[in-house]
């Protein structure tokens, strides 16, 4: 009655427990060897399937499986075969529970995948399972290969698309994700024209039809690339990196007044306001509000630098082209009689963009997914100390967003 209770709790299909021993003392870790024998004297072809109740050799072949409570690391004990398979030859038998190469069983496999979808190191993974960490990365490498590919893009209509740091020095990647269901559908290597080309080449012709509209920044070796691949696709210029091209302008208006400042009197008002300038102005309360204020009352072009900063915000809440087209108008023309040099560059450039702009009334996508994605890719690279393993790294991202 004993091994038929420990056989359930194993429960490997077509074996029963024959003999369990617990080793304890002398191993730093508690360790159980379960010998099994099979029910049935049958063995599959790994090369066509057919059955046989023969064997050409054997081999006793011991595997890692999951824990048993405090029995950190156990070991399944059996007889593995080779078959003299009519069509195929001499092969190594086909189980459904063991990898066909594999010393670890499937189900301990798995397990060791799950715990890689957290986001901690595999070495930490490693340590939990008892297991070596270059085993664990390829795994995880595995199963993640085994979800991902090939990627599904048939349902595909937008896109985002946006860099990322690989490493420090300027080593970047492209993103790009479905717009719509906030999930990463490839990673490319650098930031090139020819990195978003290799990604539509994957898409295909069909897939490339069907795309309507492409959210990017401004960078333009990814316009070129759109363009080429997906004409009939509207680019919308995304929110984020416009207003984020804005704060540069900030940034330079107040070091020239600042410079000014201390040439001429007492330039305290403008120290500790470089963020201020760039919140919004709902988020700056008390003491921080008190001085942000005195510096606008105290410099006409940052104040307004700062108004318009808000105004513009509000570009991207209509939703009828027409109304966002006067409405822009508007804001130019305050822009370009500001007397701000910086400011009616900027305004200028957004003119010479203003389409794809206001592309964002019939596409209402950005890319702000993936600027919150790039903080969680911050955090893989930290916890992982780096990937020198690229094709793995670029899974992982995969891995983590997978979409709603």
């Amino acid at each position: 009655m004993y091994r038929d209770d420990v056989s359930k709790l194993v429960h490997i299909s077509g074996f029963h427990v024959t003999e369990t021993i617990f080793s304890e003392s002398g191993h730093k870790v508690p360790t159980v060897h379960i010998y099994l024998n099979r029910d049935i004297p049958q063995y599959c072809c790994s090369g066509c399937g057919q059955y046989y109740f023969t064997y050409y050799d054997a081999h006793k072949l011991q595997v890692r499986d999951l824990p048993y409570g405090k029995w950190k690391k156990s070991y399944l004990v059996f007889n593995k075969v080779r078959v003299q398979c009519s069509t195929c030859g001499v092969k190594i038998e086909k189980m459904d529970w063991l990898p066909l190469w594999s010393r670890l069983t499937k189900r301990f496999e798995e397990e060791v995948a799950r715990e890689c979808r957290l986001l901690q190191s595999i070495r930490d993974v490693a340590k939990r399972c008892h297991l070596d960490w270059k085993t664990v990365k390829e795994i995880d490498k595995t199963y993640l290969t085994e979800e991902l590919n090939p990627p599904d893009f048939s349902q595909v209509t937008c896109l985002a698309v946006d860099e990322f740091a690989i490493k420090k020095h300027h080593k970047y990647g492209t993103v790009i994700s479905e717009a719509a269901r906030c999930r990463v559908l490839w990673v490319e290597k650098n930031r090139t024209r020819r990195s978003l080309e290799r990604f539509y080449r994957r898409l295909g012709k069909k897939g490339c039809r069907q795309i309507k509209a492409v959210a990017m920044d401004m960078w333009e070796s990814y316009q070129k690339a759109t363009r080429k691949y997906c004409p009939q696709a509207d680019i919308v210029y995304d929110q984020f990196h416009i207003l984020q091209n804005y704060s540069k302008v900030i940034n330079k208006v107040r070091n020239e007044e600042y410079r000014k400042a201390r040439k001429e009197s007492d330039a305290t008002v403008f120290k500790g306001t470089k963020y201020l300038l760039l919140a919004k102005r709902i988020n700056v309360r008390g003491k921080k509000r008190v001085r942000l204020d005195e510096l606008l009352k105290a410099n006409q072009f940052l104040s307004t630098l700062y108004i318009l900063k808000e105004d513009l915000s509000h570009l991207w809440d209509y939703r009828y082209e027409k109304v966002a087209q006067k409405w822009f108008d508007d804001w130019y023309q305050k822009a370009m009689s500001s007397g701000i040099d910086a400011l009616q560059k900027f305004a200028e450039s957004l003119a010479g963009h203003l389409a794809g702009i206001l592309a964002h009334c019939r596409y209402p996508i950005n890319t702000s997914f993936l600027e919150g994605m790039n903080n969680k890719i911050k955090v893989l690279k930290r916890v992982s100390f780096g990937f020198n393993d690229e094709e793995y790294f670029f899974l992982k991202i995969r891995g983590l967003f997978m979409g709603k």
